[in-house]
Order: structure tokens, then C-alpha cells, then sequence
């Protein structure tokens, strides 16, 4: 049986923007769901740490670019 996965890079703050306006839910304090580091620009740094949403016919998921690397 195929599975079909859907992953979408954010990179930066447009990129955040324009998965929004896609309808790609995205919150302040979500974190990365392999090492729990928080994402884009919350935290206190405020540098944007990039993350891919991925989504399958059946959930959706938030990891950082840098757990993300294997698969990228």
C-alpha cells in the first residue's frame, strides 16, 4: 500500500507567512516533536530556527530542519 507524505520547509518568517496563508496550522510555542526545541521565531533568542511540517492523510507533524536532515 503507497502513503503520501507531504513535507513543507520553513526557512524564515515569509515562508511561515505564506504556509498560513496556505492553511498550514502553525503556533508560537510549538516545538519540535523529536528534541522539543522550540521553532521558528518564538523562544529567546529570536532567531528563526528553520522546521518542515509534515503531513500524511492522518496527522501532522512539526520537526526541526536539523532532525530533519537524514530525510532532506
Amino acid at each position: 500500500m503507497a502513503r503520501h507524505i507531504e513535507m513543507h520547509l520553513i526557512e524564515n518568517s515569509k515562508d511561515l507567512q505564506l504556509a498560513e496563508t496556505s492553511g498550514l496550522d502553525v503556533y508560537e510555542d510549538d516545538k519540535c516533536e523529536n528534541c522539543y526545541r522550540l521553532i521558528g521565531d518564538s523562544g529567546d533568542s529570536k532567531v528563526f530556527v528553520p522546521f518542515l511540517i509534515i503531513l500524511d492523510d492522518e496527522a501532522e507533524w512539526i520537526v526541526c530542519k536539523e532532525c530533519a536532515e537524514p530525510v532532506l
